[in-house]
């Protein structure tokens, strides 16, 4: 899939490319040929404004061009029959190829005209003058300056071909340049597939295992409808147990899928850091007890912040949960909160069986389970960490944990305090 995802990405960032760069080339001949063909009309009409003092009939009779004038234009003088009485210089035109040049005599006009396979700019300039001082009809009646575009047509011939070959090179570069962003900006793209596979696929996985023991105990029920209540306590148990672990794996799996596609906004409002432990460590006081585990706090002073209150408990409930989880009897579990300048730090220390070295980078994973810290066994989804890492970071914070095996973790969350 990703392979032919990529043939199209990069063949459409080609012809994006393409499409510009023949667009630019576009805009470039167009502006050039429009600049050279000016600068020849320029000329001839320079030349028009020098020819206004003198008399057409005389510049016919003295056969020679204007001596300030340039030397690459070619002066065409017609009579009052459309017949051509002079070149200068000449003979420059064969007779056989001025008929493209006889048109438009009667009125000034600059325009193009292709005489001989070679295009020429042409200037038309009637005599103004009917009869001459000396009260003879004037001869000429109309001249015409004629340029010779030969030296622009080979540059933007010249032009063409370097365009030609730009393009085309461009064109070249642009699939390989192609295929090579395209391959860059699949790769978190397949990052984010891949995970989204693999977190299906475990959802899929965990789900089962509950559906599975809750159809296995329903069906042992159905086998023995003359049994009390007490006497399938066992299997009721279980089938209650597994649909909390399902309800709250799913709880978690939506709350996961909302964070990815923010649907969850923060309920920030002024809060209280230590009462959250204070609270929090109260209500697992139950369960550290049960299981001999002593959870102390040390709090040094008011601890205010900008936040939501409830993400930041369901921290603190995600993190103490495992602490005192994978505590053993006769451990300890310590909450600290401190203020360090603008950055309220939140520590959950225990001295538990602690994480592997190579566990640790993958513990904020979804459905990740190390050898010992994460186990099916111990009611965990694989869910919390990574949902305590979404609350941090929404918070704009950062969680850290420093491990030993035998030793106990230390779980390490700061994040700013914004102003109230």
């Amino acid at each position: 899939m990703f392979k032919r995802t990529r043939r199209q990405l990069a063949m459409l960032n080609a012809l994006v490319f393409f499409i510009f760069l023949v667009g630019f080339s576009a805009i470039l001949y167009s502006h050039i040929h429009y600049r050279l063909l000016s600068g020849a009309d320029n000329m001839l009409l320079r030349l028009e404004k020098r020819l206004e003092s003198r008399s057409l009939d005389e510049l016919y009779r003295s056969g020679r061009r204007d001596p300030a004038g340039d030397r690459q234009i070619v002066y065409l003088f017609w009579g009052r029959q459309g017949e051509l009485l002079e070149q200068i210089p000449k003979p420059f035109f064969p007779p056989d190829e001025l008929d493209p040049l006889r048109s438009k005599l009667d009125s000034r006009s600059l325009h193009t005209v292709n005489v001989g396979g070679f295009r020429y700019r042409v200037l038309t300039l009637p005599n103004p003058v009917k009869m001459t001082p000396e009260g003879d009809e004037a001869v000429v009646a109309s001249v015409q300056l004629v340029r010779s575009l030969e030296a622009e047509d080979k540059v933007l011939g010249s032009l063409k071909l370097d365009i030609a070959a730009g393009c085309l090179a461009g064109a070249l570069i642009a699939v390989v340049a192609g295929f090579f962003l395209a391959g860059r900006a699949l790769v978190p793209i397949r990052r984010s597939w891949e995970r989204q596979r693999q977190f299906a696929a475990n959802a899929s996985h965990e789900l089962r295992t509950p559906t599975a023991v809750i159809q296995a105990r329903a069906e042992l029920l159905f086998r023995h409808p003359g049994r009390t209540i007490q006497e399938e306590s066992e299997n009721i148990a279980v089938i209650l147990n597994e649909s909390r672990r399902m309800g709250k794996l799913i709880g978690d799996l939506l709350t996961l899928a909302r964070s990815d596609s923010d649907q969850i906004q923060l309920r920030t409002a002024p809060a209280r850091l230590d009462r959250i432990i204070e609270d929090t460590v109260r209500a697992f006081a139950d369960l550290a007890e049960m299981k001999n585990v002593r959870v102390t706090t040390v709090i040094s002073g008011p601890l205010s912040f900008l936040g939501d209150e409830e993400r930041i408990r369901q921290l603190l409930v995600i993190l103490l949960d495992n602490a005192v989880k994978f505590t053993p009897p006769q451990g300890s579990v310590q909450v600290i909160g401190t203020r360090q300048g603008n950055t309220l730090r939140l520590i959950v220390k225990d001295s538990g069986c602690g994480i592997p070295a190579g566990d640790i980078p993958g513990i904020f994973e979804r459905f990740y389970r190390g050898d010992k810290t994460r186990s099916r066994g111990d009611g965990g989804t694989g869910l919390g960490l990574s949902i305590a890492k979404w609350i941090v970071e929404a918070h704009g914070g950062k969680i850290e944990v420093h491990s030993e095996p035998s030793k106990g973790t230390e779980m390490r969350v700061t994040f700013p305090v914004r102003k109230m």
